[in-house]
């Protein structure tokens, strides 16, 4: 299936849950914002027009790509920056030698997927069992296991590479590293494949979705909402979250989330919380860039044809688009949607390697 047909439908299902949250709890969420709406869609629609335009355009959309893709280092600093080059190179390094520079990378990676989140458990940083952990810096190497995972599969689909990591996602209580483990799974797989992990997956996902309600409920003792409400409370909140965003960065934009370092953060503190919020795929433009950041759903979905070309590529893409759809962007799912585009056209065009599968 297309790539904007398989982003179309998870956004749809979103702004739903959204817009229910919206009229379910006005109390909580406020009501909606008709001007905030029209941005969302219109923002929405650009991203389906660049995918539509994107053969149109020059070629030379690859070297935005790449350079793009590398200031999103620029949230950590300068050592980020040479991460980034450090990767885009090591990228190009494999995809021209391939064989077995490659397999020597992906096993290297799957040991990764596994000994991270074990240095956390020996740590003991076991959220499903103590679930205030999940807030500590440890929380992370479950994150770091999650990506590499999701890499990993998106090159070549491994059912137990699979099942080893979303039990990892099972003990970090954290959705998001589930959901982008079985969607690279889903996304790369084949037809017949794809049933089969359907089936086990779906129950994993429910799992962790279920772990992470109880959770919630063991940390904030007031929590009083059912576990359906709490879903769609959940999307309505993160919308709302974009709503203050957009009123704040209207017209013209402040620029302070996409290379922020800690974007989250950055985010919940300008509603004098020191927790973190997650802010929909229009927070983001809305704030950095104000009315122009509309400009950036017709890069975005430039960039998602670019990295259709290649199925590895297509699948890094839209897992990380779709886990943006409630997240937000941030430097680092930005970064790598830039980064399979550049790869992908790069290949597919012959600019700066040989043509891949």
């Amino acid at each position: 299936m297309r790539s904007d047909r398989i982003f179309a439908l998870f956004l749809g299902v979103y702004l739903l849950l959204a817009l229910l949250g919206k009229i379910m709890f006005p109390g909580y969420l406020g009501t909606l914002n008709p001007v905030a709406l029209f941005y969302a869609l219109l923002f929405s629609l650009l991203i389906f027009l660049g995918y539509l335009f994107s053969d149109k355009l020059p070629k030379e959309r690859l070297y935005l790509y790449l350079v793009v893709s590398t200031l999103m280092g620029a949230s950590t600093g300068i050592l980020g920056i040479v991460l980034s080059l450090s990767i885009l190179l090591g990228g190009i390094f494999l995809m021209r030698n391939g064989g077995t520079d490659i397999r020597h990378a992906y096993y290297a990676g799957f040991v990764l997927v596994i000994l991270l989140p074990l240095i956390a458990i020996v740590k003991g940083v076991i959220p499903i069992l103590e679930p205030h952990m999940r807030y500590t810096p440890m929380k992370n190497l479950y994150f770091a296991s999650a990506i590499f995972a999701t890499l990993l599969l998106s090159y070549k689909p491994n059912i137990y590479l699979f099942l080893i990591a979303e039990a990892f996602a099972v003990i970090s209580t954290f959705r998001t590293n589930a959901l982008i483990v079985f969607l690279a799974y889903i996304f790369r797989a084949g037809r017949e494949e794809a049933k089969r992990v359907l089936l086990l997956g779906v129950p994993l996902i429910l799992l962790v979705f279920i772990v992470r309600f109880y959770a919630t409920k063991g940390t904030y003792a007031i929590w009083k909402l059912g576990f359906i409400q709490t879903l769609v409370y959940r999307a309505g909140f993160s919308y709302m979250v974009y709503e203050r965003l957009f009123s704040l960065g209207m017209p013209l934009g402040r620029f302070n989330i996409l290379l922020n370092k800690y974007p989250r953060f950055f985010v919940a503190s300008l509603f004098g919380k020191s927790t973190s919020y997650t802010y929909t795929l229009f927070g983001q433009p809305a704030y950095d860039f104000g009315i122009f950041g509309l400009m950036e759903g017709f890069l975005v979905g430039v960039a998602l044809r670019d990295a259709e070309r290649v199925q590895t590529f297509k699948s890094l893409a839209l897992v990380f688009l779709v886990l943006a759809i409630e997240n937000g962007f941030d430097a680092l799912n930005f970064g790598i949607i830039m980064g399979s585009a550049f790869f992908s056209l790069g290949s597919r065009e012959g600019v700066l390697w040989k043509e891949i599968r």
